[in-house]
Parts: C-alpha cells; structure tokens; sequence
C-alpha cells in the first residue's frame, strides 16, 4: 500500500495548482442546528469521496481531453476530532482507500480506450489542528486552509492546503457529518495555446459523538 503523510479529513482540503480560480459550494444544511452542539469530542466513522482530475490537449488540431476519476469510502477508520470554539483537532487519525481509478480520452469528442487502475494506500494515524469559523447553524469556514489533504487520482498528495475554504455540517442525535464539494480550473498557455486543468472533490464525512 502507498503511504501518505497526512490525514485526509474530508473535503476540507484545498486543491493548489499553479495560480487558479476556487468555487466552494455550500449545500444547504439543517436550519434545526445548534452551533454548539459542534463542541466536543467525535470519533471518526468514514469518509466517502468523489474525486476527479481533468486536462484538456491539443492532437495535431484535434481538442483533446482527459478525465480520471474515483470513488470510495475509506476503511479502518480510527481516530478523533475535537471540536473547541475556534479550532478542530484531530488526534490519532488514519484510514485506508481502496478504489478503481477510471481514466477516458477524448479525442475531437470521442471516448477512447477507456483504461482503469487499481489505487490503494493507507494513511498513517496523525494529529494536528485547524483554526475554523462557524457561519449560522450549518456552515464552516477555514480562514487558512485545511490540515488535511486528499490524494489526487494518481495516489499522490496534493500540494498546499492555505487557500481558504468551507463546507456544510449537520448534526442528527449524536452523528455529525460535513460536506464540501471544492472545484478548481486552472487555465495554462503553452506556445499561444490554452489548456485547462480541472479538479473536483465533493466528500461527507461521518463521526459520532464520545
């Protein structure tokens, strides 16, 4: 399995590629949470994940395109958060993914050789801490970026995680869950021809309260 040096804490992460343009997108939340009701200590259940990396080409003068994307939800799953008024800790957290990579060229339009890979990795437990902000009763916000980072489709880390960032949460009983969908769109110029690198993550995060 490919280790990876930090823990992906669901999609509060931040994709940094070259210079480009961010889109957050907040989903609505329940208008029935207590901001206060997020303080605390919650175990980490699972993470589940959709990740997609894009790139356009040039073939001779024929646009081209290709998409890599997978999906999983992380296993042995172990570790905390805790919740303060201003910051989220995690302690001793580690999971390992799993996933079918599927990668599609197009070529003017047309779909070919569509290929899969097989990645797997195990994230080793880890600790750290991330400033945050609660905005109303179902939205946070990370001034400085995430902790924590997701591997890309190729199993490898990506780089940075400052650019600020938000998601949604939810809390029902004692289950916390956060969703964030982030995409980026990076456009490149190479010999006076454009390019376009794309990047998406939407991920829900699960934890129940200790």
């Amino acid at each position: 399995m490919r280790s990876i040096p930090t823990f992906l804490f669901m999609v509060l992460l931040a994709f940094s590629f070259l210079s480009c343009q961010k889109e957050l997108s907040f989903e609505n939340g329940s208008p029935g949470n207590n901001p206060a009701s997020l303080l605390g200590n919650w175990k980490f259940l699972e993470l589940s994940v959709t990740v997609e990396a894009g790139s356009t080409f040039d073939y001779g003068g024929i646009p081209g395109r290709i998409v890599a994307t997978y999906a999983a939800t992380t296993q042995n799953n172990k570790g905390l958060l805790t919740v303060t008024a201003d910051k989220m800790q995690t302690i001793d957290l580690g999971y390992t993914i799993s996933a079918k990579v599927k990668i599609i060229t197009y070529l003017g339009g047309i779909p070919l050789d569509p290929q899969e890979e097989q990645l797997d990795f195990a994230l080793p437990s880890s600790s750290a801490s991330s400033d945050y902000k609660q905005i109303g009763n179902d939205s946070l916000y990370f001034p400085n970026g995430s902790i924590f980072d997701l591997p890309d489709t190729n199993g490898q880390q990506l780089p940075g995680a400052s650019e600020p960032l938000g998601a949604t949460y939810t809390i029902s009983n004692d289950t916390l869950v956060i969703h964030s969908v982030i995409n980026k769109s990076t456009i490149v110029t190479q010999n006076g021809v454009e390019y376009e690198i794309i990047q998406k993550v939407d991920g829900i995060a699960t934890f129940i309260r200790q």
